[in-house]
């Protein structure tokens, strides 16, 4: 059981916090990439879903990038950057959506974001020709010791909100998840996993206010974007799951949204680095997995399902199908050799349900009725951002 970190200062935070209005532009090169995204999961009756929304800001460096097939946009990793603040070409993408229907693209804009690092806040605005404007704006709250407003504009879709957490433990707090740097490139992650949030959202369904969970990070790849397995998952009390398994495969080749005839093909992976763990939300501390298993499930439905297990050398272990209802995609497509060829890198983002949860953590026995009705999201991503 890892224990919390709540003996750290406001002044610890804040430097990771910082952080997030920087994308290391000297650290860039012709691979590099960076997004900012958050994941909302509104209070709803079972829980936290099956409702869901994501709103994203994205940018990668190239002579041409396509974000969900809108025009070209590049970023420059050569761009001058002056007293802290970085312009660059950014777009703007967001989804919403429930058991019922998923809004793909709600928000879908690109944009010059303007990155401040005195100000602490990214702007990715563009204004049409009735004087309305699209994209987004991410920025620290004045009120908080730590937290982050956002507002997001699209043609179908407008979310002004607050996002804050408690600052006591690496899931509620801002959290350097990640940070490699070597002479082939590198990646750094701000996490924050587990915030509430509230705000006023005018979604395809009508305008409402809306409360709930949610999970912000602040990722820059200086590396090629290999496929990975990403899943975040909560349940009504606030416990939270995750695990991260990026891999190789022949999923690497893979071009657009399909899949292979089997089961076994599917599964025709190897993984290059895997994490996990389990996140009590009403005690002190979390277990860590270090073997993990995330496989699809073909002709289950509309969209594949997937069998979740992970364990760890103390003998705790957690096993679930991830029962998916709703998809939503986005792309990378990056010119290369003056656009004679193109790498072409898809994340798909499944909203799932827990079903069949069977395990043990920290001699705790969970299933599910001790936990209740289980929500996530589940990246499972393809392709090579080269």
């Amino acid at each position: 059981m890892e224990e919390t970190f709540a003996d750290r200062t406001l002044a610890d935070h804040r430097r990771v916090f910082e952080k997030i209005w920087w994308q290391n532009p000297e650290r860039q090169n012709a691979t590099s990439s960076s997004w900012w995204f958050f994941l909302l999961f509104p209070d709803g009756e079972e829980g936290y879903g099956p409702r869901q929304l994501m709103f994203s800001v994205a940018a990668c460096v190239g002579d041409e990038c396509r974000v969900n097939d809108l025009p070209a946009t590049a970023m420059d990793s050569d761009r001058p950057v002056a007293d802290g603040v970085d312009r660059f070409n950014a777009t703007t993408v967001g989804w919403t959506g429930d058991d019922e229907v998923v809004h793909d693209h709600v928000v879908r804009q690109s944009a010059e974001a303007v990155l401040s690092r005195p100000n602490q806040r990214i702007e990715a605005w563009t204004e049409l020709e009735d004087g309305t404007r699209r994209g987004s704006e991410i920025a620290s709250l004045s009120d908080r010791s730590l937290g982050l407003k956002a507002h997001v504009i699209g043609d179908d879709a407008e979310a002004e909100f607050e996002a804050w957490g408690d600052l006591d433990s690496k899931m509620t707090s801002p959290h350097h998840a990640l940070d490699i740097d070597t002479p082939l490139g590198g990646a750094e992650v701000v996490a924050w996993r587990q915030m509430e949030f509230e705000g006023e959202f005018d979604l395809p369904d009508g305008p409402e206010t809306l409360s709930g969970s949610c999970y912000f990070q602040r990722v820059c790849f200086d590396m090629p974007l290999v496929p990975w397995k990403w899943i975040w998952g909560i349940f009504p009390d606030g416990t939270s799951f995750s695990v991260l398994v990026p891999f190789i495969g022949p999923q690497l080749f893979r071009r657009g949204y399909k899949f292979f005839s089997s089961n076994r093909l599917e599964r025709l992976t190897i993984p290059l680095r895997q994490s996990g763990f389990w996140n009590w939300g009403s005690k002190d501390g979390h277990v860590e997995f270090d073997r993990i298993s995330v496989e699809p499930l073909l002709g289950t439905g509309e969209q594949p399902d997937f069998d979740v297990r992970v364990e760890n050398e103390e003998g705790d272990y957690v096993r679930f199908i991830a029962r998916t209802y709703g998809r939503a995609r986005n792309w990378l497509d990056r010119a290369r050799f003056g656009g004679r060829v193109a790498s072409h890198w898809s994340y798909n983002e499944f909203m799932f349900r827990v079903t069949g949860l069977a395990g043990s953590v920290g001699g705790t026995v969970i299933d599910d009725e001790s936990m209740g009705a289980g929500f996530g999201t589940l990246e499972y991503s393809t392709g090579l951002g080269l």
